[in-house]
This record gives structure tokens, sequence and C-alpha cells, in this order.
């Protein structure tokens, strides 16, 4: 009976098998087009989704430092799957990772995608395979920081100094990168003020050319720097210059040495400025000891500046081509006018009851001097415009005289200005002769 029942039951299943197969493989066709059409595949691309590197520290724990290479931390995204998941996936939703773990010996990084949502049943496919890296030794320097001043102060200031709150910077980077730097800068403008100037600037790297580099793998321990910027007063002054020696013997000094240039223009507070009317050297360049010629030497006259003053050039080093002039001396004899020549009183202190005479005067026409110095200066002197006094109040306090009583004195002439410019030969006195009341006067009596 068993048996009767399972033969019929494998006749029912055998019959006709290979139909009821195609049955069902038709029956599932059918479902997965149905499904499909109502469901069906699609895919959406997302752009430059970036691409996470982690475990990072596998590189930088042994002193080293990595860059990207061809832009291949980022990448695009095609996600394929069903039309209603895909409806739910966004751009946030995308996850690229390379892990630095999986790092080849080609320095590559397989790139791995993931989605937040239903990443069973989505495909992912992405345009760059995996991120290609640059690694090298990471390199430490210290650079020193440079002030550049852009702009110029108001008229008549100049820029004093401009002083760094830091003077060097520390710089980590890749080594390639490193031995790019060439020097590190702060800008600061200053066009306009008159003023001092403290504020802050961000600082700058160049390479040789002066080209900015700018690279996230480079780090500073500081990336700004307060800089104080003295702004300084300008004033022109003449140079001033002393000769320490004199000539040879029958020489003479011909007027004040003059320089190229003979003005500098100085900097500095305006209260010390206020005090300076010319700058004097003194300076053993200017030696004539025993020359008979004109001499010309380069002084630097940087030493001789007031405390607190600088040149109002940056790039003016101080040197001046000083000429000293030299011409033999020429001597020549005065005939001064008699009537040129008094004795001099302070007023009211002439003795009333006392004539004066001066007697080399008294019955000559002219009194005789001798004067040396250039050709020009004596020259210059024109006798009947000098005057010789005798300074009788210097003469009594001389003598140590309470007042004057009659008798005969010496006393030296002094000659007004028209022969500072020339040398007497030698001093020149004056015999005074003071008598009592109503004796005959001299000539040369003064008032």
């Amino acid at each position: 009976m068993k048996n009767s029942i399972l033969k019929k039951a494998v006749r029912l299943v055998t019959n006709n098998f290979g139909l009821k197969i195609l049955a069902v493989i038709a029956s599932c066709g059918l479902w997965v087009v149905v499904d499909n059409i109502n469901d069906p595949l699609d895919s959406e691309t997302f752009y430059n989704v970036p691409v996470d590197i982690i475990n990072a520290d596998l590189v930088t724990n042994e002193g080293k430092v990595y860059d990207v290479l061809d832009g291949t931390d980022v990448v695009n995204v095609t996600v394929r799957g069903k039309k209603s998941l895909l409806s739910y996936v966004a751009k946030e939703d995308i996850r690229a990772v390379a892990d630095m773990s999986e790092l080849t010996f080609m320095n590559t990084i397989g790139i791995k995608v993931s989605s937040t949502r239903s990443n069973s049943d989505l495909d992912f496919k992405t345009n760059i395979d995996s991120v290609k890296l640059s690694i090298e030794n990471m390199r430490g320097d210290q650079k020193p920081i440079n002030i550049t001043i852009a702009g110029e102060p108001a008229e008549g200031y100049v820029i004093g100094e401009a002083k760094p709150s830091q003077n060097v910077v520390r710089i980590t980077g890749p080594e390639s990168l490193m031995e790019q730097i060439d020097h590190v800068e702060a800008v600061i403008s200053v066009n306009g003020y008159s003023s001092d100037i403290n504020t802050s600037a961000e600082l700058k790297l160049y390479n040789a050319e002066n080209k900015e580099i700018r690279n996230s793998a480079i780090k500073m321990n500081i990336t700004t720097v307060n800089v104080a910027v003295t702004i300084l007063a300008t004033k022109i002054v003449p140079l001033s210059f002393v000769v320490p020696d004199e000539p040879a013997p029958g020489y003479v000094l011909s007027g004040e040495p003059f320089s190229m240039p003979e003005t500098v223009t100085i900097a500095g507070r305006s209260s010390v400025l206020d005090s300076i009317s010319k700058i004097v050297v003194s300076d053993p360049a200017l030696s004539v000891d025993d020359r008979t010629e004109n001499m010309t030497a380069v002084v630097n006259v940087r030493k001789y500046l007031p405390t607190g003053v600088q040149f109002a050039d940056s790039s003016f080093g101080g040197n001046v081509s000083v000429t000293v002039g030299i011409e033999q001396l020429v001597t020549k004899e005065l005939r001064i006018p008699a009537r040129n020549f008094a004795a001099g009183f302070e007023p009211g202190k002439r003795p009333d009851n006392l004539k004066l005479t001066l007697r080399e005067v008294e019955n000559q026409e002219y009194y005789t001097v001798r004067i040396s110095g250039t050709r020009a200066a004596v020259d210059a002197v024109n006798a009947e415009e000098v005057i010789g006094v005798v300074d009788m109040n210097a003469l009594l306090e001389r003598l140590g005289l309470a007042e004057w009583v009659p008798g005969i004195y010496q006393g030296e002439i002094t000659f007004n200005e028209i022969l500072s410019g020339v040398t007497l030969e030698q001093p020149y006195q004056m015999t005074v002769v003071l008598e009592a009341d109503g004796e005959d006067s001299a000539a040369g009596e003064s008032e």
C-alpha cells in the first residue's frame, strides 16, 4: 500500500518534468521582471568625494611626512542599486577611506568606499582605485625673520628702526619643500605715517626667486609677528671740518675745508634735531702737517653724529671727500692812519683831570703794522678801515690800580674785526701818556 502511494507521487513529480522546470524558471523570471518594473536598478555619481586617510601615524611616528600626489585624495564615486535605495543616498553618506596600514611598496593605498545606508544592497565604483603618496623625511630648520617696509612715511620723515618681537621662526616640513625655502618675510605698511607704529604682520615663505611658497605640509611655530616701527624726523645740516695741525712753515690754510657733499640729511627725534645746527668733524685724516699744497681725503663722518641721530638715507655709509686748501703765506705792510687809534674807556671812567696822549701817533700821520695770511685775505684788508684801540680799563686792572694817576703806560693794541682773517706779525703796543690837566694835550686824545 505504501509502495503504491510512493510510486504515484514519483510519477506525479516526474511527469512532464522539463515543462515543470521551465515553468519555475519562467515564474522566477517573471517575478524579476515585475520586480524591476516596479523598482528598477539605477546608478548615481557623486563628484569630489574626499578620501579619508587613516592610521597616518604609522608614517609620521617614524619622522616622515607624506604628500598626496595628483589629487588622488579626491574621487568620483558611482553608486549602483535599486532606485528606491538610491533615492535615500546623499553625498554626505558616502565615505571613501585609504588605510595607511595597507601602504604598498609603490607608496599607494587602495581606496575603499562605503555608505551609511544599505551597503549590502549597493555597489560602489571610483574613478581612481588608489591614493598615490610621496613619502619623505621630515626636516626642521630656523630662519631669521626679515622685516620689509612697504610704502613711504609722511614727507620729512623716515624709518628709524623696525624691530620684531621675535627674530627667528622654526619651520618643519618635507625635505624637498624645506630645501626651497630661502627666506621669511613680514611686510609692514608705513604709508603716510609720521609717528611710531606697533602692528602685527603675517609671516610668508619665499624661495630664492622671491616667489611665495604655500603648502599645508609646511608648519611654523608662529604665523604672525609683532613689529615696532620707529618713525623719525629729518633735517639737512652742513658739515664743518676741524684741521688738527698746521701746514709747513711759510704756508697757511686757504679758507675753510669743503666737502662733497657739503651737507647731510640726518634723522632723529625732533627734540634732538632742534639742537643740532651742524656736524663738526675733527678727524686725523685731515692732518696737513708739513704740507705745502692742497690735500684731499675721504672721511667717514658717521662716528661724529650726535647720540640718537642717524643718516636719513640708510644706504649712505657716511664717506665724504674733504679738500683742505693750502697756499704760501703772504705778508703785507699796512700804513694805518694815526687818526684810527684811540684809548678806550668804559663810560664814566675816563679821568677828567688828566690829559691823554698816544705817543706813537702823536706827531705821525701813519702807524705801520705787518700782517700775513692768504693772498685773498691779505688783499682784502683796507688800511683805512683798520681801527686800533688800547683797552684802558683792562690795562688799569692788569696794573692793579684803583684809578689813573699821571704817568706813562704801555697798552696792547686791539684791532677791529677787519684783521680777523689775517695774522699780525707781532703784538703791537701803544705808549699812553697821562699828564696833569693844564699841560698841552697831545694828538690821539680819546673820549
